[in-house]
């Protein structure tokens, strides 16, 4: 028995070591930032934050400092909070992240924000784990799919992606741990659990309370109907007044958290998030457009084009009458029913945005992958049952034959799970948020620094700047003008050189832009032509020759 648990250890151990390997593999691959990568970073750890002189030359080092943190400046998590409470999220991931930062005071790397993912991703593997063992699934189904979920693209983009989503997986299912947990009885010491996942989760991100309203909902449904030999547990009134306790502690939990983050409810109620979620929510008409977008971001991101394969197979699942075991049925639903819930409402919620909008719903992808190798298993498992039992009375050779098949036919299932990541991995490009074109850009601004860099903002969002902190901080020094701006740039301002660059901002109707780089190459020694260097966000990158 303990060489088995030495065995099944070693093997978990080497599945959890295999998917660090590929997030740091892949993090080395990482050569840019999303916007809202680099808006982590700001909003973390900034100073005083980002001004936009007009006509004036600014010190890259004056920027840099709103994206690191400075060594007077280490562990000012109420500075943290009072920044967020002037955005729409909740502050702990922010939190995190600044500790990370504070360690490495003067430092930006992407290496920050893997390193506060990586833990997150070693906290949702043994949440998995635990889930896994709470199903009652077998260690071949486990180890399977802890595998598959390990080195998956979607799974490898999440840790890549430095925002609060890892982190919102781990609340999410150490609520499902709970929860399952609770369906074998409600003790003190679990529902205290609940209560503080509830509080780190929406303090996380608030979208953990979808999660949690559709969980809760599945569980007080069971309790309202669970009938056992229990004569107390049996009897109406006591499994309302279980239902009753276990809301009221839900909902203390709640209040606690906007007790602690009393700006979570400007957020919700009128914050421009908060306002255009519902507005989503209540577009009926677009209901069909957005289920279908991200529908189809699962069917191509997730399953690798197998969505409809996955749904025949969790109705298989559904309907089977074969398998008994209740605590694997009440699992299978509490997995399912908060996770379907939980894609409806984000789907009308969520920003459409590409392939980016995958983020929304990282928390639910191993759950719906679970569902999905647990379905294929059970199916593969019924059609072994049934041809073992085929043929007549056993024989050596038949039963030698038939484990043959059973093996040989697993080992096909693996194989092809494995080669759907794989293909997803490196033939489709699925992992996201690696932006290797940004390598180039950067290398251009790292090799051409000593060219005069001007940045041409717009008023009306001047602080966007942080968008291009990537390139903008390979430049010494920075000249910036206000697009709008009625002073002429001075003669005097820009050094006599070949060439310029510009970073200029969109505008309402890019007039102003543009009669802005009408002025400059006007300025310029001989500068006849505007280069197009790239696009970024909401700016455009020329080169004034």
């Amino acid at each position: 028995m303990r060489g088995r648990r030495g065995i099944r250890a070693a093997c978990f151990s080497g599945i959890l070591l295999l998917g660090i390997a590929m997030v740091l593999f892949f993090g080395t691959q990482k050569q840019g930032f999303h916007e809202d990568e680099l808006y982590s970073y700001y909003s973390s750890n900034r100073t005083a934050g980002l001004f936009t002189p007009d006509n004036t030359w600014v010190d890259t080092a004056e920027i840099t400092a709103e994206f690191t943190v400075l060594p007077a400046e280490r562990f000012r998590y109420g500075l943290v909070h009072t920044v967020q409470s002037w955005d729409v999220h909740p502050p702990l991931y922010y939190d995190l992240l600044h500790t990370a930062c504070s360690l490495t005071p003067g430092l930006f790397s992407k290496w920050q924000g893997i390193a506060v993912n990586l833990a997150a991703y070693i906290a949702v593997f043994f949440l998995l784990f635990l889930i896994l063992r709470e199903c009652r699934l077998s260690f071949r189904l486990r180890a399977l799919f802890l595998l598959v979920w390990a080195v998956h693209p979607l799974t490898v983009s999440a840790a890549m992606f430095i925002r609060m989503y890892l982190w919102l997986t781990v609340w999410v299912l150490a609520c499902l741990l709970l929860h399952l947990r609770l369906l074998r009885g409600m003790t003190k010491l679990r529902m205290a659990g609940v209560m503080a996942v509830n509080f780190l989760g929406f303090l996380t991100h608030y979208y953990y309370v979808i999660w949690l309203f559709f969980t809760a909902l599945t569980v007080c449904v069971f309790w309202f109907l669970q009938k056992t030999e229990d004569t107390e547990a049996t009897e109406m009134s006591t499994r309302l007044m279980r239902i009753l306790r276990y809301g009221l502690c839900q909902a203390v939990s709640l209040a606690a958290c906007v007790l602690i983050y009393p700006a979570c409810l400007r957020h919700i109620l009128r914050g421009y998030r908060g306002q255009e979620a519902v507005g989503a929510f209540f577009s009926v008409g677009d209901w069909g457009r957005r289920i279908a977008f991200f529908g189809g971001l699962l069917n191509d991101y997730l399953f690798s084009g197998t969505l409809p394969v996955f749904l025949f197979l969790f109705i298989v699942l559904a309907l089977a009458g074969g398998r008994r075991d209740r605590r694997f049925k009440l699992s299978t639903i509490l997995v399912a029913v908060p996770a379907g819930g939980y894609f409806l409402v984000v789907s009308e919620t969520a920003l459409l945005l590409g392939n980016t909008s995958n983020r929304y719903l990282m928390p639910v992808d191993p759950l719906f992958l679970l569902l999905f190798i647990s379905a294929g298993d059970y199916l593969l498992t019924r059609f072994l049952s049934g041809l073992k039992t085929m043929g007549g009375e056993p024989t050596k050779k038949s039963l030698f034959v038939n484990r043959i098949v059973r093996a040989t036919l697993r080992f096909l299932y693996a194989g092809l799970l494995l080669f759907i990541v794989a293909r997803g991995l490196f033939a489709e490009d699925h992992v996201l948020f690696l932006y290797p074109e940004n390598r180039a850009a950067v290398g251009t601004a790292r090799a051409n620094r000593d060219i005069p860099a001007i940045v041409l903002y717009n008023e009306e969002t001047p602080d966007n700047i942080w968008r291009l902190y990537d390139k903008l901080s390979c430049f010494p020094r920075l000249y910036f003008v206000n697009a709008a701006g009625e002073e002429p740039v001075p003669a005097d301002a820009l050094p006599d050189s070949e060439d310029w660059y510009v970073f200029a901002a969109d505008t309402a109707d890019n007039a102003d832009r543009d009669r802005r780089l009408s002025e400059l190459m006007r300025l310029g020694s001989g500068h006849g032509t505007k280069e197009f260097v790239m696009r970024d966000a909401m700016w455009t990158w020329y080169r004034l020759r």
